[in-house]
C-alpha cells in the first residue's frame, strides 16, 4: 500500500435519538462529553490521529454541525470536513465521502470509523485497521468485527467461514452472512458458537471498489454521485443530488448484496461499544449493580441506577433498582434499564405534536 494511501472518514452526523433528552438536534450526542472531558468526537478524531496524519481525515456530517466540527477539532482540514446537504442515511453518506475522496486521490483506502464509538484498545484498532487496508487492496470489502462479549439482541451479527490467512499478521475469515438483531435465543446461540461477531460498521474499502458497488446495486444514487463528482465546486448541484439520493443504509443498499466472497472479515477484541443508549453508556462507566449518580447521594436498597442531572442537587434513591433518571432543564426522563432502547420513540412522539427537541 502506498504511503499516504489510507484515509479515514468519521461518521458524525446522527441525531442520537436514544440519549434524549441529553442528545437533541442541536447538539446530539458525539458532540457532547458523556465518558469524559473530551466529547465522543474528539476521542474519535484522536483515536484516528494514532492512525494517520491529520490530512488523511475526514469528517462527514450533516451541514448544520459543521461549526462544531471546526471547533472540537481544529487540526482537521476545513476542506476535509464533508458537509451533508441532508439526511439520508449512511449508504449515500458514505457514497459521497468515497466521492470525494476517489476524486482526491484515485484508488485510495478509505477507513469508516464512528464519532459516537468508544474503543478501549487503540493499538489493536490500528492493527486491524492496516491489515484491512492491505486486504482492502486486493480488491475487498473488509469488516472489522467484535468477538461477542454476550448474547446481545440489540447488534446485527455477522457468521463467517475460513480462515483466508493472515495479513500483517492478523488474521482474516471467510465471510457468509449478515443476521439482523436475534431474539435472546437466538443471540444465545450465536454468542456460543465461534464463528459468529458483532457487526460493527468498521468498513474498510478501495474508494473505487465502493463506488463500483453503488453502480451495481444503487444505480440512480450511483447517478447522483456522479453528477456530484462533476460538479463537486458547486454547491447547489451538490445539494440537489445528494437530496434526491435514496434513504437507505450502507447495510441493506450495499452489502447484503455483494457476493460473499467480496467480503472479508477480521475479528477483533476492541473494548468497544456503540454507546446507544442510557443503558450501554451506564454499563461502559460503571459495574452492573453499582449507582451511577455525579451529585452527592444516599442510596438505601437501590443498586443499578443512573442518574444525571443538570444541576449539583441531592439525590436519594430508596428501594429502586435499574433505573434511568436524565433531567436536562426543560426535560425530565425516567425509565427502566430494559426500556432505554426505546427512548427514541419519546422523540418520534414530540416531533408528531411539532415540539422543539
Amino acid at each position: 500500500m502506498k504511503k499516504n494511501n489510507l484515509q479515514i472518514v468519521i461518521l458524525a452526523g446522527g441525531t442520537g435519538t436514544r440519549l434524549w433528552p441529553l442528545s437533541r438536534k442541536a447538539i446530539p450526542k458525539q458532540f457532547q462529553p458523556l465518558v469524559g472531558k473530551q466529547t465522543l468526537f474528539q476521542l474519535a478524531v484522536s483515536r484516528a490521529k494514532k492512525i494517520v496524519k491529520p490530512e488523511n481525515i475526514f469528517v462527514a456530517t450533516n451541514q448544520q454541525f459543521v461549526s462544531i466540527v471546526r471547533k472540537q477539532a481544529s487540526i482537521i482540514p476545513a476542506r476535509n470536513i464533508l458537509a451533508e446537504p441532508s439526511f439520508r442515511d449512511t449508504a449515500t453518506c458514505l457514497g459521497y465521502a468515497a466521492t470525494i475522496l476517489e476524486s482526491r486521490n484515485p484508488g485510495g483506502v478509505m477507513s469508516v470509523l464512528y464519532a459516537d464509538h468508544l474503543i478501549a484498545d487503540e493499538a489493536e484498532l490500528k492493527r486491524k485497521i492496516l491489515a484491512a487496508a492491505e486486504v482492502a487492496t486486493s480488491g475487498k470489502l473488509a469488516i472489522i468485527e467484535i468477538e461477542s462479549e454476550f448474547p446481545s439482541t440489540q447488534f446485527g451479527w455477522v457468521e463467517v467461514g475460513k480462515s483466508l490467512g493472515k495479513f500483517r499478521g492478523e488474521e482474516v475469515l471467510q465471510f457468509r452472512s449478515f443476521h439482523e438483531k436475534p431474539d435472546l435465543p437466538k443471540a444465545k446461540k450465536f454468542h456460543a458458537a465461534k464463528n459468529f461477531f458483532w457487526n460493527t460498521g468498521l468498513y474498510v474499502w478501495k474508494t473505487d471498489v465502493l463506488l463500483s458497488k453503488f453502480q451495481a446495486h444503487l444505480p440512480a444514487t450511483f447517478t447522483h454521485l456522479r453528477k456530484i463528482a462533476a460538479n463537486l465546486k458547486s454547491k447547489s448541484i451538490i445539494t440537489r443530488e445528494y437530496s434526491a439520493c435514496e434513504k437507505i443504509s450502507i447495510d441493506y443498499g450495499i452489502m447484503e448484496k455483494v457476493n460473499p466472497n467480496e467480503v472479508a472479515i477480521l475479528p477483533a477484541k476492541l473494548g468497544w461499544s456503540d454507546v446507544g443508549n442510557f443503558a450501554s453508556l451506564k454499563d461502559e462507566l460503571s459495574k452492573p449493580l453499582e449507582n451511577l449518580v455525579e451529585n452527592e447521594f444516599f442510596a438505601l436498597d437501590a443498586t443499578g441506577n443512573f442518574v444525571k442531572t443538570k444541576t449539583k442537587k441531592f439525590i436519594a434513591l430508596l428501594g429502586v433498582k435499574d433505573l434511568i433518571v436524565v433531567d436536562s432543564g426543560d426535560a425530565l426522563l425516567i425509565c427502566d434499564k430494559s426500556k432505554a432502547g426505546e427512548v427514541k420513540k419519546v422523540v418520534q412522539y414530540l416531533e408528531s405534536k411539532g415540539k422543539l427537541l
